[in-house]
């Protein structure tokens, strides 16, 4: 090839590759800062405010690097019930599974408000316990509602975080791509998700706002220029790839396959997901969609027809609701898996021969695994999110869309 074949050969490719990434819809990620953070798992087992009757708490971590301070706001939420997990397994004339399809539309949320100052690091607990006993040493500069008492009356040992960057009135949301977050869950005694003196921790997953307003302007979207910008529907994140970073339409997890024979104990792979499509107002509407798991084993045998409806939050033992990840099924060292959200009547409260309910969708999703052999060794990962448009992805790009609502939040380091 001469030269100018070959300098022309490059130009082309160089072309394709820039108009392929220009056209790819940019995803949310937990290696990135953003305006959006989104926390899948927070756990505080039995909050009773005495350190000896507490197992296990959540320390939250969030900076902000930019030389602006920023308000944000913040939701603890979680939700009821794991149809496929109740006792009778996941037959549709099941009365326990059909008593959870009920109770995965019933969402519980607080919302709390801080600001956190230029180039600030903060933290908080999201129980009562963190700041007792051996970690009484450890200096948190944010106090805000515990987790797992929610204002409706009732209580959960797990959930989700979502906190965003809003303007000083606390009535819409801003660019801001300058937070980061961790969360570091900590088991004080043991418990069933942890042996005790176990820890273990993940970032955030980070939405990146966009603003496309100033024409005059030639910025990226998602430009530091337009920090402090606001943006155009105050009350409503669109997670659509425009407004904000598109949420996951699919998610990947690796795992050691459960009761495998030379583990320590029984080893669990657990999920934790939280639903991009959520309706944190007063007057809540839900949401519920599928997870329709695909597994494929170390001899690239795969493995379908394990399923669970969720709702907002969502969190299952794989091992432990389908045989699909057991050893005995799997026979490899290693295996992986797939999670696409779908609609399918089997979401249904009642019969799963009527019409599809209308709060059924395809939503997108984000989550994190924790890996546990035996409660001696413990890890936590963010599950790999893949973007829609691709060959896996059968179904609709996935709905993401959180609503919230302008009840006044009071700001400030307390």
């Amino acid at each position: 090839m001469n030269k100018k074949l070959l300098v022309a050969a490059i130009a082309v490719a160089t072309a394709a590759v820039s108009s392929s990434a220009f056209a790819a819809t940019k995803l949310g990620s937990a290696t990135q800062k953003g305006s959006l953070l989104i926390f899948p798992r927070v756990e505080a087992l039995n909050p009773t405010g005495n350190f000896f009757g507490a197992t296990s708490d959540t320390l939250i971590q969030i900076t902000n690097d930019s030389s602006k301070p920023v308000d944000l706001k913040c939701y603890w939420a979680t939700t009821e019930g794991n149809p496929y997990n109740a006792l009778g397994g996941n037959a549709a004339n099941n009365p326990g599974a059909a008593a959870a399809r009920i109770l995965i539309r019933e969402n519980h949320a607080q919302d709390f408000g801080f600001t956190v100052t230029k180039n600030q690091p903060v933290s908080f607990w999201a129980g009562d316990i963190g700041n007792t006993g051996f970690f009484s040493f450890l200096t948190t500069n944010v106090k805000v509602p515990q987790f797992s008492f929610f204002q409706d009356g009732t209580s959960s040992n797990a959930g989700e975080l979502k906190c965003w960057a809003v303007n000083a009135k606390s009535n819409g949301e801003i660019h801001h791509n300058h937070l980061t977050g961790k969360a570091t869950i900590v088991s004080f005694a043991d418990n069933q998700n942890a042996a005790q003196g176990q820890a273990h921790e993940y970032n955030a997953m980070a939405f990146q706002a966009h603003y496309w307003g100033d024409k005059k302007k030639q910025y990226e979207p998602n430009s530091i220029n337009y920090t402090g910008k606001a943006l155009p529907t105050p009350f409503r994140l669109d997670l659509d790839g425009k407004e904000y970073d598109q949420c996951a339409s699919a998610l990947v997890g690796q795992f050691i396959p459960t009761y495998h024979p030379v583990a320590l104990g029984v080893n669990r792979t657990q999920v934790s997901v939280a639903n991009c499509h959520e309706d944190l107002r007063q007057d809540w509407d839900a949401h519920i969609t599928k997870l329709t798991y695909k597994i494929w084993n170390a001899n690239e045998v795969s493995y379908t027809g394990a399923h669970e409806c969720m709702g907002a939050w969502y969190e299952s033992d794989l091992g432990v609701a389908f045989p699909h990840f057991q050893y005995k099924t799997l026979k490899t060292d290693t295996a992986y898996f797939r999670a696409t959200p779908t609609a399918s009547k089997l979401c249904n409260q009642g019969s799963q021969k009527a019409a599809m309910e209308t709060d059924i969708e395809v939503s997108s999703v984000v989550g994190v695994q924790v890996n546990d052999i035996g409660g001696a060794y413990q890890s936590s990962s963010n599950l790999v999110n893949l973007g829609s448009g691709t060959t896996y992805t059968t179904e609709a790009v996935g709905k993401g869309q959180i609503l919230w609502s302008d009840i006044d939040t009071e700001f400030g380091k307390k």
